[in-house]
């Protein structure tokens, strides 16, 4: 098969299936808990570097209308309320939503409407509010079908679609990487990246201006306990031996700062952003 037959969208969908599979479910579902989306917010937070770089890449001013999908607690659509005439955010989990709300009402935040719904889920026409100048999904891109996610996004934006995703193996994937057999007894496969996504976009006419950043990924936690306690769901750990697996693991890998651990990594991000042709007419 050539380049030009290949069905991108197919394959963005193969890898992201493969991936569901090997961590057992759509992880998503990992922030339907009020607490897990708390520590999220706390820990974005305290790590600025990503929302900073996100945030000032924005053509976003005081007259923007800007729609936020998959907004997680509110990290960039608070403080894009800030700066923005009106934010939309869209995020399907009851733990972020909940938090986002109370996130933007502690920062007294009254131009920011919740969308509780996957974005595959959104009706333009009925859940959103006309269209946006900007639509951004900042590494949210956990959609099977990512080229219909595309098409609705400039549906949606009378300018501009930014989207933030990854190159290569993440920090966190290869921690997977490096414990999946131990764990489980096969390899970890990773999820599509931003070769596949740009791919998708130019096989849709859209040849996206591409910028590409190395920034470090941070987690930090009181103790040892509470690295294996954020880690056991994820890493899909039920059994004593794969919790003493997972022990060693981060205890060889986490280093002391300030009385804390941290787990830190540095991991290739990328932005792509296109003008909608034609958008809102």
């Amino acid at each position: 098969m050539t380049y030009r037959e290949t069905d991108w969208n197919a394959v963005w969908k193969e890898l992201y299936d493969v991936n569901a599979c090997c961590r057992g479910g759509d992880c998503g579902s990992n922030w339907e808990s009020r607490e897990r989306a708390l520590a999220f917010l706390k820990q974005s937070r305290e790590n600025p570097i990503r929302i900073r770089h996100v945030i000032r890449g924005l053509p976003v001013g005081p007259g923007a209308r800007v729609l936020d999908i998959g907004a997680g607690p509110g990290t960039l659509a608070v403080p894009l309320a800030g700066v923005a005439a009106h934010v939309t955010a869209v995020e399907p989990a009851t733990g972020m939503a909940g938090v986002m709300a109370e996130y933007a009402a502690e920062s007294g935040v009254s131009n920011l409407t919740i969308v509780r719904k996957r974005w595959e889920d959104v009706d333009p026409a009925a859940d959103l509010e006309g269209h946006y100048d900007v639509v951004v999904a900042s590494y949210s891109l956990g959609m099977p079908d990512i080229r219909a996610a595309i098409e609705k996004m400039c549906e949606a934006s009378s300018r501009w679609v930014y989207l933030f995703w990854f190159a290569g193996t993440t920090s966190w994937e290869q921690a997977m990487i490096d414990l999946w057999p131990q764990l489980h007894g096969r390899e970890y496969q990773r999820g599509p990246k931003a070769d596949v996504l740009f791919n998708v976009l130019y096989s849709m006419g859209i040849c996206p201006n591409v910028e590409t950043s190395r920034l470090e990924h941070v987690r930090r936690f009181p103790d040892l306990e509470a690295a294996v306690a954020e880690f056991r769901e994820q890493y899909g750990v039920t059994i004593p031996r794969q919790e003493a697996t997972l022990r060693d693991y981060l205890a060889g890998t986490l280093s002391e700062n300030g009385g804390d651990l941290l787990l830190s990594g540095m991991t290739t991000r990328v932005k792509l952003w296109w003008e909608v042709t034609g958008a809102g007419e």
